[in-house]
């Protein structure tokens, strides 16, 4: 093939792309997010931020309102509705509240966790179920309940699951004790790549975000409570491990991924899992080894 063919014909892809500040605008989009603090609040605002209707939702009411009152007062488009994200009948409601306030739901993000760190062989049956019905079940049927409008609406959609690397059962070193939750969130993974067999008939990218460790109010509070169960040793290791791995400071290290999902990026993605852990899985070189750079270290 001559030059100026391959040009003519490489140059031609570059005609009527859209911006990436087009790419990131959600204006007429309506999102349901599962979830009020922590990660789910940086979800919240960053969708919102780049012009998505939220409707989101959790069980703890005056939370709730409180977190819609500051985002409206930030010019935000959100309104909370009450979800107990366990219920199925309970997440059909939030969809069916945001189709009525705003429209069909063109994406869903199912954000809303439960987590005890607890030995396997101390974990109580209405604590394993918790941590299933929120982070499996409740993802489930959200996700299900909002892809029935996005169906009923016929203009395709996105689904972002929320699983955690946790999924791989190798985290916490010396300090398993994580075994409902892993196993939950493996379940996200797989059911994950399932629904989007499914749904890409309908134009709809179903794709799974798998975060790593992050500092939440909800981490800090599942911390502490553990903390008294299992004492001082408990805690040195825990703070042993945060020490040794990368940790996001801010969920919304997390958030603009789950964004970016959310958007036309993932136009060509179905059934991916994203893992944003700061490399947790890996050893990384501590000195800058080299003898040809200058600031190297060597002989």
């Amino acid at each position: 093939m001559d030059e100026e063919t391959l040009f003519e014909m490489s140059v031609d892809t570059l005609d009527d792309l859209p911006s990436i500040k087009d790419i990131y605008d959600l204006s007429g989009k309506v999102a349901v997010v599962s979830g009020t603090v922590g990660l789910a609040l940086s979800v919240i605002y960053r969708l919102a931020s780049c012009g998505a209707k939220v409707v989101f939702g959790a069980r703890r009411e005056n939370l709730g309102q409180m977190v819609e009152d500051h985002l409206r007062q930030m010019g935000l488009e959100v309104r909370f509705h009450k979800l107990d994200a366990s219920s199925v009948e309970s997440c059909q409601e939030i969809v069916a509240f945001a189709e009525e306030t705003y429209g069909t739901v063109d994406i869903v993000v199912p954000v809303a966790a439960a987590f005890f760190a607890r030995a396997f062989v101390d974990i109580k049956e209405s604590e394993y179920d918790k941590i299933v019905d929120v982070d499996q079940k409740g993802q489930y049927f959200l996700v299900q309940a909002a892809a029935r409008s996005m169906i009923r609406g016929g203009r395709g959609g996105k689904v972002v699951t929320v699983a955690s690397v946790a999924y791989r059962g190798e985290d916490m070193p010396k300090l398993a004790m994580m075994t409902a939750y892993n196993s939950a969130k493996a379940g996200v993974v797989g059911m994950t790549r399932g629904i989007a067999k499914e749904l890409k008939q309908y134009g709809i990218n179903v794709n799974c975000v798998a975060p790593g460790g992050m500092v939440t109010p909800g981490a800090i509070f599942n911390n502490a409570t553990t903390a008294a169960l299992y004492g001082a040793e408990w805690t040195h290791y825990v703070t042993e491990y945060g020490s040794s791995v990368p940790v996001a400071s801010n969920p919304d290290e997390i958030a603009r991924m789950i964004l970016t999902m959310c958007t036309p990026m993932s136009d060509f993605m179905y059934g991916q899992l994203i893992e944003v852990d700061g490399g947790s899985q890996y050893s990384f070189q501590d000195k800058p080894w080299s003898y040809t750079m200058e600031g190297g270290v060597h002989g």
